[in-house]
């Protein structure tokens, strides 16, 4: 369910960054007029597609990996592998999730420049982010375990 809903929102965000920035075009070139807030705009929605789309390319496995290298690899030796990868994610992301939660009070006194919102707004895609990738490593770790 979770990653159906971040797909569609993923999804989403992209559609609306392509109209905005479309729009932005049309109003700078043929109206002779510019919509002022919409680089920082997009640049917010691309944080998220970005960082959110790396947690569907996870939980779907495309993210980049060498695949010749895993078929000459034995089925413990491989499961082992999965099992380091599992945690190691797990301890990436939980270091970036406590780094994130550090942050987050400097980023709520913060404004943007144009549309004079905390910084935390934008900045709430990576510990958003890390989350699912914790949850879904946690996710892995067990598949892995239980095969």
């Amino acid at each position: 369910m979770t990653d159906k809903f971040i797909t569609f929102l993923v999804v989403s965000l992209l559609f609306l960054l392509s109209i905005l920035l479309f729009t932005a075009v049309i109003y700078r070139y043929i109206l002779n007029d510019s919509i002022y807030w919409s680089g920082e705009v997009a640049r917010y929605m691309l944080a998220y597609i970005v960082f959110l789309g790396s947690t569907i390319a996870h939980k779907s496995k495309h993210h980049i990996r060498i695949d010749i290298i895993f078929a000459y690899i034995s089925k413990r030796c491989l499961k082992c592998i999965d099992i380091f990868i599992s945690i190691f994610f797990l301890m990436f992301w939980s270091i970036v999730l406590w780094g994130s939660y550090k942050l987050f009070p400097l980023f709520m006194m913060q404004t943007t420049a144009t549309l004079d919102i905390p910084y935390a707004y934008a900045f709430a895609a990576l510990p958003l982010s890390a989350i699912i990738w914790i949850m879904y490593s946690i996710e892995d770790f067990l598949k892995v375990i239980k095969r």
